[in-house]
């Protein structure tokens, strides 16, 4: 079975530092100036995405849409994480590679665990960005109506742990402390 893209990203730096420089060539990736404009835009965006889906949860009949705002919440969040680099995206793949690429940390010595783990994203949380896509694809195109209550509860309890993640993140920078 192929590998994904983003799986590649994960293990091989060059090739992550190849494809970031084709998104930048292609202005899927731009530089950034107003960061903390977009930083609050962003947050503020998830926070009202998150909202909308635990309204929707209630109504307990548009579980299709709480999956596709909390996707959004998650997306939204995650662009924040961009801009706080300089970087905007529309591009959900050029998003997730900046993710990698800035935020994700493979191999470190206990000293710098401590150090970056208020900063860094794991890799359970790449892959819960890449999970969460791929039902905001099935309930946004799909036929069908009805998901399953429960799976759109776990899926928008995640989403915030996700975000409250993000806000740490930009929280523990000097920038935004």
């Amino acid at each position: 079975m192929a590998k994904e893209i983003w799986d590649i990203w994960l293990e091989d730096e060059k090739r992550r530092i190849k494809d970031f420089q084709k998104y930048l060539k292609s202005k899927k990736v731009k530089k950034e100036t107003e960061i903390q404009e977009l930083v609050k835009g962003h947050i503020e965006k998830t926070d009202h995405n998150l909202k909308f889906a635990k309204s929707t949860l209630e109504l307990k009949e548009f579980n299709d849409w709480a999956i596709v705002s909390t996707y959004y919440s998650i997306y939204h969040a995650s662009l924040a994480l961009c801009a706080l680099k300089g970087y905007s995206t529309k591009d959900h793949l050029a998003t997730l590679l900046i993710l990698i690429k800035e935020f994700y940390k493979k191999e470190l010595n206990k000293e710098e665990i401590e150090t970056l783990e208020k900063i860094t994203i794991k890799k359970e949380e790449v892959l819960y960005y890449i999970e969460a896509k791929g039902k905001r694809n099935k309930a946004s195109y799909s036929t069908q109506k009805t998901f399953d209550l429960n799976e759109a509860e776990f899926l928008r309890t995640s989403a915030i742990k996700f975000v409250n993640k993000v806000k740490e993140i930009i929280d523990s920078t000097k920038d935004f402390s």
